[in-house]
């Protein structure tokens, strides 16, 4: 055995027992900690406007954002909830069907007397068994709404949800809210137009009336950007960010 033999066999020893350990992976990627959610198609349209704005959301934000859709069907909001783990610390929920863009702030605990997407009336008069009559949204939002429309967004705050699957939408996520205040901290439903090639103008400079712009993916997506904008200019996402540390 000459000199170099035991520097060959020790060589060999660490090559087969690298071979053998576990290969090092980097650590899972925290899901994002930012729901935004929009309904299936109803009413006879093939699009809702609300789950482009979602998807549109997603994409634009894809490190923080996860997008969920939710059929419309009665009972439906809930099970979406319950799917989607863990429980983000924001979720915002859009609705379509409104003419201009609108916070709701008022969710009721009955449901309307209306047919969903499978033709069927709801099971029960109440969203939750023995809960609250009325839920209140927490945040405080008139700024936002102030905010986008000053960003050429119209919106305002609104106490009417609709009694259809939005406020049940909106219901169930406040309820869960209270539910599980350490993990769902901020909660926002918005009504958003149907695709449609007009929306509200903006009062323009000098109080003309803008042009009224087409709702289209562009549209919506723009109005993402804002909204999220907006949400870091009021605090709300920080705040609900600097109270899970």
């Amino acid at each position: 055995m000459n000199s170099t033999t035991p520097a060959l066999v020790l060589l060999t020893a660490f090559s087969l027992a690298g071979s053998i350990l576990p290969a090092q992976t980097a650590p899972a990627a925290p899901p994002p900690d930012i729901v935004v959610s929009g309904f299936e198609a109803f009413g006879g349209r093939s699009e809702n406007a609300s789950w482009v704005l979602a998807e549109e959301i997603a994409k634009a934000f894809p490190k923080e954002v996860r997008a969920v859709q939710v059929p419309v069907v009665w009972g439906a909001p809930q099970t979406a909830i319950d799917g989607t783990k863990p429980l983000p610390q924001v979720w915002i929920a859009f609705g379509e069907g409104t003419s201009e863009l609108q916070i709701e702030t008022l969710a009721h605990n009955v449901r309307g007397r209306y047919p969903d997407n499978h033709g069927t009336k709801p099971a029960t008069p109440d969203i939750v068994k023995d809960s609250a009559a009325e839920l209140h949204q927490t945040a405080k939002v008139e700024g936002l709404a102030e905010a986008l429309t000053q960003a050429g967004f119209p919106t305002h705050v609104s106490q009417n949800a609709g009694r259809y699957i939005c406020e049940e939408m909106l219901y169930s996520l406040l309820h869960a809210q209270k539910q599980h205040p350490d993990a769902l901290r901020l909660v926002l439903f918005i009504h958003v137009p149907p695709l449609t090639p007009a929306v509200k103008g903006t009062a323009a400079k000098g109080g003309a009336t803008a042009t009224k712009p087409k709702v289209d993916a562009a549209w919506l997506q723009a109005f993402g950007r804002q909204l999220f904008t907006s949400l870091r200019q009021q605090g709300l996402l920080a705040e609900a960010s600097d109270r899970k540390r």
